[in-house]
């Protein structure tokens, strides 16, 4: 019987070993997907002034970024501005994770108007651009 008990207790702890381990994985969650909506033919993310919603999510941790790290910017901030905020989670296996944290990138509706959002890589995005004229930029829309 203690045996039995030995093995129990050795596959609890080989578990929390694991799932504490896997927690400290690098991984991103793009928020601004689910607020994409499209009204009028015109897909876009649609706020109120003061709005603010997070937009983009990311874990540090294993096996690290390797000269690629996420990051989501606004090509006119006086519209909507981007915020993003070191943070950790306390709910398993949600980016910015628990043991390495990580950013919370939030936006935040300044005035009616419309913008561009652009998620990509932080060190070779091309901020010079126009932001219509780029694959992965997301309009946005503010209204009062």
């Amino acid at each position: 019987m203690p045996l039995m008990t030995t093995r129990k207790l050795g596959f609890l702890m080989t578990f929390l070993v694991i799932s504490s381990a896997l927690q400290g994985c690098a991984g991103v969650k793009t928020s601004y997907n689910s607020l994409i909506e499209t009204k009028s033919d015109v897909p876009a993310i649609y706020l109120r002034v003061g709005e603010t919603k997070e937009v983009l999510s990311i874990s540090n941790g294993f096996p690290g970024w390797w000269g690629v790290y996420p990051t989501v910017v606004s090509y006119s901030p006086e519209i909507a501005s981007v915020e993003c905020r070191r943070k950790r989670s306390w709910i398993p296996f949600r980016s910015p994770g628990l043991i390495f944290g990580g950013e919370v990138c939030y936006v935040t509706a300044n005035k009616a108007g419309e913008s561009w959002l652009r998620y990509g890589n932080s060190y070779s995005m091309d901020r010079t651009a126009e932001p219509h004229e780029l694959e992965g930029a997301t309009k946005i829309i503010v209204s009062r």
